[in-house]
């Protein structure tokens, strides 16, 4: 499948829940839980050394999130109403064009970010209007392997993926 847009890509924003995660928030006496997908994270630290900035926006603030997001050192902005605003200031820190970004989301809070960057993905069980203004819907499920494969879509693109392959000997 070609590319929607050409040259290198160099920011790409991700929401939580129901897009790292299954969307299922867990309660006990100790808080909230969430589950995340290992290999996802392990695809955003192979982003991070290829020089793909991934930046979590997220609506809901949570301890589990927050423990995840530290795990992963990821740059984070949790509890967030407007992402689009938290979004223009990384891109004018980092000098990009919006072009230069991809986001991935699931519901209708991700639309507007979505519909800003140069590529938008769905995940495999975004809601309609997501899917719409994606330029790519995941194979995979938010919480399974959904981030992955974006991030490994992007690196292809980026002509980074080889770089990962031979840091495990798997080309």
């Amino acid at each position: 499948m070609p590319s929607p847009i050409t040259g290198r890509v160099r920011i790409l924003f991700l929401d939580v829940d129901g897009t790292m995660t299954d969307g299922v928030i867990g309660w006990d006496t100790r808080g909230d839980q969430r589950n995340f997908f290992v290999r996802d994270g392990l695809a955003l630290d192979w982003a991070r050394e290829v020089g793909l900035l991934p930046v979590v926006i997220s609506g809901r603030d949570s301890v589990a999130v927050q423990g995840r997001m530290a795990d992963l050192k990821l740059e984070h902005y949790l509890g967030i109403r407007d992402k689009v605003k938290v979004a223009e200031e990384v891109i004018a820190r980092e000098e990009v064009l919006w072009s230069a970004c991809a986001a991935v989301g699931d519901d209708l809070p991700d639309v507007a970010l979505l519909k800003r960057v140069g590529w938008p993905f769905a995940v495999a069980d975004a809601v309609p209007q997501v899917r719409a203004v994606a330029k790519t819907t995941t194979v995979h499920e938010a919480g399974r392997g959904a981030v992955r494969e974006v991030v490994e879509t992007l690196l292809r693109h980026n002509g980074t993926w080889e770089e990962v392959l031979k840091k495990y000997e798997a080309m």
